[in-house]
Protein backbone atom coordinates (compact mmCIF):
# COMPACT_ATOMS: atom_id res chain seq x y z
CA UNK A 1 0.00 0.00 0.00
CA UNK A 2 1.27 3.11 -0.84
CA UNK A 3 1.81 5.78 2.20
CA UNK A 4 0.65 9.25 1.32
CA UNK A 5 2.03 12.71 2.45
CA UNK A 6 1.27 16.74 2.32
CA UNK A 7 3.30 18.93 -0.08
CA UNK A 8 2.57 22.48 1.01
CA UNK A 9 4.11 25.22 -1.27
CA UNK A 10 3.34 28.06 -2.61
CA UNK A 11 2.42 29.17 -6.76
CA UNK A 12 5.32 30.88 -8.11
CA UNK A 13 3.43 32.60 -10.58
CA UNK A 14 0.60 33.85 -8.68
CA UNK A 15 1.39 33.41 -4.57
CA UNK A 16 -1.24 31.02 -3.72
CA UNK A 17 -0.66 29.02 -0.74
CA UNK A 18 -1.70 25.10 -1.84
CA UNK A 19 -1.62 21.64 -0.61
CA UNK A 20 -1.56 18.28 -2.05
CA UNK A 21 -1.66 15.24 -0.99
CA UNK A 22 1.05 13.16 -2.84
CA UNK A 23 2.60 9.29 -2.41
CA UNK A 24 5.83 8.78 -0.59
CA UNK A 25 8.42 8.09 -3.11
CA UNK A 26 8.29 4.05 -4.91
CA UNK A 27 10.06 2.57 -7.44
CA UNK A 28 8.33 0.35 -10.20
CA UNK A 29 8.26 -3.40 -10.06
CA UNK A 30 8.39 -5.16 -13.67
CA UNK A 31 8.92 -4.81 -17.39
CA UNK A 32 8.20 -1.03 -18.61
CA UNK A 33 5.93 -0.34 -21.46
CA UNK A 34 7.75 0.14 -25.00
CA UNK A 35 7.05 3.78 -24.66
CA UNK A 36 8.88 3.88 -21.05
CA UNK A 37 5.93 3.79 -19.21
CA UNK A 38 6.85 2.15 -15.53
CA UNK A 39 5.67 -0.85 -14.10
CA UNK A 40 3.34 -0.51 -11.01
CA UNK A 41 3.24 0.83 -8.31
CA UNK A 42 5.20 3.74 -9.84
CA UNK A 43 2.81 3.76 -12.38
CA UNK A 44 -0.30 4.92 -10.24
CA UNK A 45 1.18 7.80 -8.69
CA UNK A 46 1.09 9.67 -12.30
CA UNK A 47 -1.48 11.98 -10.35
CA UNK A 48 0.56 13.51 -8.30
CA UNK A 49 3.61 14.21 -11.27
CA UNK A 50 2.38 17.40 -12.25
CA UNK A 51 0.04 19.90 -10.03
CA UNK A 52 -2.08 22.79 -10.86
CA UNK A 53 -2.83 25.80 -8.58
CA UNK A 54 -6.12 25.80 -7.65
CA UNK A 55 -6.49 30.02 -7.84
CA UNK A 56 -4.11 30.70 -11.23
CA UNK A 57 -4.30 26.91 -12.99
CA UNK A 58 -0.58 27.24 -13.21
CA UNK A 59 0.91 23.51 -13.62
CA UNK A 60 4.02 22.20 -13.28
CA UNK A 61 6.10 19.71 -11.47
CA UNK A 62 6.83 22.01 -8.68
CA UNK A 63 4.22 24.65 -8.20
CA UNK A 64 6.72 26.47 -6.36
CA UNK A 65 9.35 27.35 -9.13
CA UNK A 66 8.07 28.79 -12.58
CA UNK A 67 10.52 29.16 -15.73
CA UNK A 68 10.64 32.84 -17.31
CA UNK A 69 7.72 33.74 -19.12
CA UNK A 70 5.29 30.70 -17.29
CA UNK A 71 3.33 33.57 -16.24
CA UNK A 72 2.26 35.20 -19.46
CA UNK A 73 1.86 31.69 -21.15
CA UNK A 74 -0.47 30.59 -18.31
CA UNK A 75 -2.44 34.01 -19.59
CA UNK A 76 -2.79 32.53 -23.09
CA UNK A 77 -6.13 31.42 -24.72
CA UNK A 78 -5.16 28.10 -25.91
CA UNK A 79 -3.84 27.41 -22.33
CA UNK A 80 -7.44 28.84 -20.49
CA UNK A 81 -9.15 26.68 -23.10
CA UNK A 82 -7.08 23.44 -22.26
CA UNK A 83 -6.76 23.69 -18.57
CA UNK A 84 -10.37 22.21 -18.49
CA UNK A 85 -10.86 21.20 -22.00
CA UNK A 86 -13.79 18.89 -21.84
CA UNK A 87 -12.62 15.37 -23.65
CA UNK A 88 -9.68 15.05 -21.64
CA UNK A 89 -9.75 14.02 -17.99
CA UNK A 90 -8.35 16.25 -15.55
CA UNK A 91 -5.02 15.17 -15.11
CA UNK A 92 -4.38 14.70 -18.43
CA UNK A 93 -5.01 18.68 -18.96
CA UNK A 94 -2.80 19.27 -15.96
CA UNK A 95 -0.19 17.74 -18.27
CA UNK A 96 -0.73 19.12 -21.48
CA UNK A 97 -1.22 22.41 -19.78
CA UNK A 98 2.51 22.15 -18.58
CA UNK A 99 3.00 20.86 -22.17
CA UNK A 100 2.16 24.11 -23.55
CA UNK A 101 4.23 25.96 -21.19
CA UNK A 102 7.48 23.87 -22.12
CA UNK A 103 6.69 24.13 -25.85
CA UNK A 104 6.19 27.89 -26.03
CA UNK A 105 9.54 28.32 -23.50
CA UNK A 106 11.38 26.57 -26.30
CA UNK A 107 11.48 23.44 -24.57
CA UNK A 108 10.01 21.04 -27.20
CA UNK A 109 11.43 17.74 -25.60
CA UNK A 110 10.27 18.55 -22.32
CA UNK A 111 6.84 19.19 -23.98
CA UNK A 112 6.90 15.88 -25.73
CA UNK A 113 7.37 14.15 -22.63
CA UNK A 114 4.61 15.81 -20.52
CA UNK A 115 2.33 14.96 -23.63
CA UNK A 116 3.26 11.28 -23.71
CA UNK A 117 2.12 11.05 -19.72
CA UNK A 118 -1.16 13.01 -20.75
CA UNK A 119 -1.74 10.12 -22.81
CA UNK A 120 -1.02 7.70 -20.31
CA UNK A 121 -4.00 9.53 -18.20
CA UNK A 122 -6.52 8.98 -21.04
CA UNK A 123 -5.14 5.13 -21.43
CA UNK A 124 -5.77 4.84 -17.77
CA UNK A 125 -9.56 6.04 -18.45
CA UNK A 126 -10.05 4.74 -21.99
CA UNK A 127 -10.48 7.45 -24.04
CA UNK A 128 -8.67 6.34 -27.08
CA UNK A 129 -9.38 9.07 -29.04
CA UNK A 130 -7.37 11.77 -26.69
CA UNK A 131 -4.82 9.49 -26.13
CA UNK A 132 -4.40 9.20 -29.34
CA UNK A 133 -4.04 13.21 -30.10
CA UNK A 134 -1.81 12.99 -27.57
CA UNK A 135 0.65 10.85 -28.73
CA UNK A 136 0.83 12.54 -31.88
CA UNK A 137 1.28 15.50 -30.32
CA UNK A 138 4.47 14.25 -28.69
CA UNK A 139 5.49 12.64 -31.47
CA UNK A 140 5.28 16.36 -33.70
CA UNK A 141 7.60 17.93 -30.72
CA UNK A 142 9.82 15.02 -30.52
CA UNK A 143 10.88 15.63 -33.73
CA UNK A 144 10.41 19.16 -32.91
CA UNK A 145 13.48 18.26 -30.44
CA UNK A 146 16.04 17.02 -33.15
CA UNK A 147 15.72 19.64 -35.00
CA UNK A 148 16.98 21.59 -32.11
CA UNK A 149 19.78 19.35 -31.33
CA UNK A 150 17.99 18.14 -28.34
CA UNK A 151 17.41 14.37 -27.44
CA UNK A 152 15.00 12.77 -24.90
CA UNK A 153 17.64 9.79 -23.93
CA UNK A 154 21.21 9.34 -23.95
CA UNK A 155 21.14 5.66 -25.54
CA UNK A 156 21.37 5.99 -29.85
CA UNK A 157 18.35 4.82 -31.05
CA UNK A 158 16.21 5.56 -28.10
CA UNK A 159 14.58 8.52 -29.36
CA UNK A 160 13.37 6.51 -32.39
CA UNK A 161 12.75 3.90 -30.64
CA UNK A 162 10.11 5.56 -28.68
CA UNK A 163 8.77 7.25 -31.76
CA UNK A 164 7.83 4.43 -33.60
CA UNK A 165 5.67 3.17 -30.43
CA UNK A 166 4.20 6.79 -30.05
CA UNK A 167 3.20 6.54 -34.06
CA UNK A 168 2.24 3.05 -33.88
CA UNK A 169 0.00 3.97 -30.56
CA UNK A 170 -1.33 6.63 -32.73
CA UNK A 171 -2.58 5.01 -35.56
CA UNK A 172 0.61 6.66 -38.04
CA UNK A 173 1.39 2.47 -39.11
CA UNK A 174 2.99 3.28 -42.14
CA UNK A 175 4.93 6.51 -40.62
CA UNK A 176 6.13 4.38 -37.69
CA UNK A 177 6.86 1.29 -40.38
CA UNK A 178 9.01 3.58 -42.12
CA UNK A 179 11.15 4.59 -39.20
CA UNK A 180 11.54 1.67 -37.69
CA UNK A 181 13.00 0.11 -40.97
CA UNK A 182 14.81 2.85 -41.31
CA UNK A 183 16.55 2.54 -37.87
CA UNK A 184 17.05 -1.51 -38.40
CA UNK A 185 19.41 -0.76 -41.42
CA UNK A 186 21.77 1.15 -39.66
CA UNK A 187 22.72 -1.97 -37.54
CA UNK A 188 21.65 -0.87 -34.03
CA UNK A 189 22.70 -2.08 -30.59
CA UNK A 190 20.94 -5.35 -29.77
CA UNK A 191 17.90 -3.93 -27.43
CA UNK A 192 16.97 -1.43 -30.05
CA UNK A 193 17.02 -3.61 -33.03
CA UNK A 194 14.63 -6.33 -30.69
CA UNK A 195 12.44 -3.51 -29.93
CA UNK A 196 12.46 -2.56 -33.80
CA UNK A 197 11.47 -5.69 -35.00
CA UNK A 198 9.14 -6.23 -32.50
CA UNK A 199 7.51 -3.00 -33.31
CA UNK A 200 7.20 -4.19 -37.17
CA UNK A 201 5.61 -7.39 -36.25
CA UNK A 202 2.92 -5.43 -34.29
CA UNK A 203 2.71 -2.93 -37.19
CA UNK A 204 2.72 -5.69 -39.53
CA UNK A 205 -0.67 -7.00 -37.16
CA UNK A 206 -1.82 -3.58 -37.00
CA UNK A 207 -1.58 -3.86 -33.51
CA UNK A 208 -1.89 -0.11 -31.53
CA UNK A 209 -1.94 -1.70 -28.22
CA UNK A 210 0.13 -1.41 -25.52
CA UNK A 211 3.19 -3.45 -24.88
CA UNK A 212 6.05 -3.79 -22.26
CA UNK A 213 9.86 -4.68 -23.12
CA UNK A 214 9.23 -8.07 -21.48
CA UNK A 215 7.07 -8.93 -24.43
CA UNK A 216 9.90 -8.34 -26.80
CA UNK A 217 12.47 -10.73 -24.95
CA UNK A 218 9.60 -13.77 -24.66
CA UNK A 219 9.41 -13.19 -28.67
CA UNK A 220 12.61 -13.71 -28.72
CA UNK A 221 14.15 -11.36 -29.84
CA UNK A 222 18.36 -11.08 -28.71
CA UNK A 223 17.46 -8.47 -26.33
CA UNK A 224 20.30 -7.99 -23.26
CA UNK A 225 18.73 -8.58 -19.59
Amino acid sequence: MTRLRYLNTTCAVCGESCRFTIPEAIASIGSRDLDTRPAEPLRSTIYAWVKRCPSCGYCAPDLGKAPEGAADVVKLPRYREQLDARRYPGVANTFLCWSLIQEDLGAPAQAAWASLHAAWVCDDEGNDVPARICRKRAADLLRRAWEKGERLASQAGADEALLVDLLRRAGRLREARAVAKEVLEQNPAPLIAGIMRFQVRLITASDRGVHTVAEVRRSGQPVPQ
